[in-house]
């Protein structure tokens, strides 16, 4: 399985615009084969700030997935608003247990 987690900052003024946009890549990301969690979460304590979580089975699934026709519109709406910051990084997780 692979894990993605990570942010992106957005100026909080322009969370908003991105509500819809935002509903889309969620909702059209998690019939994608191979998907197995994609999150966004509002951080409450810094606005502007969207925490990432994500599963995918494999690599390749998860490639495909930056291909998509949807992660095209999702990342135009976030060139409109403007990156503020971004990091998120894929990680391998094996040696898993439940907490």
């Amino acid at each position: 399985m692979i894990i993605v987690t990570g942010h992106l900052r957005v100026a909080p003024e322009h969370i908003d615009a991105l509500r819809e946009p935002m509903r889309a890549v969620l909702e059209t990301t998690r019939k994608e084969d191979g998907c197995l969690l994609y999150a966004f979460g509002e951080d409450v304590l810094d606005p502007g700030l969207i925490r990432i979580v994500e599963r995918w089975r494999d690599w390749p699934s998860l490639e495909a997935h930056g291909r998509a026709t949807h992660m095209v519109a999702w990342r135009q709406a976030l060139g409109e608003v403007g990156i503020l910051e971004r990091e998120i990084v894929g990680h391998e997780g094996t040696n898993q247990r439940v907490v």
